[in-house]
């Protein structure tokens, strides 16, 4: 009997464990760290195959199968928050301003931005462009102090896959 009550919990904690670390494997296949990949996937699999045979045996037993749905779903959440941690994405921000640029950019290196003003042509005339390379954290903050200047301003922000030296925003030291 307490065999029959301790399953659901085990396959549900099981799955969330081995989705858990599927979502981080797939994150260390993308940072090309493939012998930690390949560990985390023999962990994955195996649990996935002890517990998926357990539902498997017993189909019609619906308590293990929500267990499993369950613990798949949770699962997702769970390895797509450790992932977000395990992560310190850093942004390439762009900041396109026609008439307050030297406001902007004045406000942005008083709050601590670094910043890198770049003559702009577009067609309606010279702008200038501010890059700024921030913490993705960071971010409110620097559309805050942006668009209270500028409304008007057009700001887009991309990735940074990888970066040496210069000053990044909202990270302790210099990269």
């Amino acid at each position: 009997m307490t065999g029959s009550i301790l399953w659901p919990f085990i396959i549900f904690f099981s799955r969330i464990l081995d989705v858990s670390l599927g979502t981080i494997r797939v994150r260390m296949i993308v940072q090309r760290n493939r012998f930690l990949a390949a560990l985390i996937g023999f962990f994955e699999v195996f649990i996935f195959i002890l517990i998926v045979s357990k539902v498997i045996q017993n189909i019609g037993n619906i308590i293990n199968v929500v267990a499993y749905a369950l613990g798949f779903a949770t699962g997702n959440l769970v390895g797509i928050t450790i992932s977000e941690r395990m992560s310190r994405p850093i942004l390439n921000v762009n900041i396109l301003s026609r008439e307050k640029w030297k406001e902007i950019e004045e406000a942005l290196r008083n709050a601590g931005f670094g910043v890198t003003r770049l003559p702009a042509f577009g067609k309606e005339g010279m702008a200038s462009l501010l890059n700024v390379v921030i913490s993705a954290k960071s971010l409110p903050r620097l559309r805050e102090i942006v668009y209270s200047i500028d409304p008007k301003a057009f700001m887009f922000a991309q990735p940074v896959e990888s970066l040496r030296g210069g000053y990044v925003y909202g990270i302790k030291s210099k990269i």
